[in-house]
């Protein structure tokens, strides 16, 4: 069973829940993390444990070494002064200090090829480690991430644009309403000038012809009848009269202006 399939196990366990019901990325990831680093400490201890027997037998061989360096100095020594009893006691000493050097230097030999070993192990180990959790890092990045999209995704779908575009149509509605209503006013202003001109026009001739009656009613009474000294008369006080009205239009106007 692989390392992270231990992992899943013992969260359910704890728990007491299935697979689907239990997907939280950040919990698996930081249990994960801690099991590494109890794994990397263990390795660890181990590791210091090797090289500390390592150390332990090369301490024992240099003592062995030593006592090895002293006998023989002493036989020596011995047979320089001719005792070669005591040269003999001495080198039954040194044939077992000997035996007991070689015997250490096998286990140094080994015990260095461990250390070394389990020295690269750990390094190794370790930098596993550091790179799941980088990883870890990297996986909890992207589920937060994920999370947000989801979140927004969720916002975004409960937004609606129908309300907005009836506020849209309403107020378009509105500005069109008013637009033409403005336009009507302006086209209106108009039509009451024109009209304005035509009733004055219409008095004009009204007065110009009530004139010439009056005149000519004149006249009759009178029993002078001149056609066409009437006439002009009639047509001179009309004009006069249309030109007063213009004036004062022209009056009018200028103080609007």
């Amino acid at each position: 069973m692989g390392l992270f399939a231990r992992i899943w196990t013992t969260i359910k366990g704890w728990f007491g829940i299935k697979v689907s019901e239990f997907e939280d990325p950040n919990a698996l990831l930081e249990a994960a993390q801690n099991e590494l680093r109890e794994k990397l400490k263990q390795v660890r201890q181990q590791a210091i444990s090797v090289v500390q027997q390592k150390n332990q037998i090369e301490m024992m061989l240099q003592e062995e070494k030593a006592k090895q360096n002293d006998l023989n100095a002493q036989i020596r020594q011995a047979l320089r002064m001719g005792r070669d009893d005591l040269a003999e006691q001495l080198m039954k000493q040194l044939i077992g200090v000997e035996s007991t050097v070689n015997s250490l230097q096998v286990q140094f030999d080994q015990a260095l090829i461990a250390s070394e070993t389990v020295k690269q192990q750990v390094k190794l180990f370790e930098e596993q480690v550091q790179a799941k959790y980088r990883e870890k890092i990297q996986l909890q990045t992207q589920w937060k991430q994920a999370q947000i999209t989801e979140r927004l995704n969720a916002a975004l779908s409960g937004i609606s644009l129908e309300t907005s575009n009836e506020a849209w149509e309403r107020a378009r509605e509105k500005i069109q309403e008013k637009q033409a209503r403005a336009g009507a006013i302006a086209e209106m202003g108009g039509v009451s000038a024109s009209l304005e001109m035509q009733r004055l026009n219409t008095e004009l001739s009204n007065a110009a012809a009530k004139d010439r009656v009056l005149e000519l009613k004149r006249e009759i009474e009178s029993g002078v009848v001149r056609p066409t000294e009437a006439v002009a008369v009639a047509v001179t006080e009309s004009q006069q009269q249309v030109q007063e009205r213009l004036e004062k239009i022209k009056q009018e106007m200028g103080e609007k202006v």
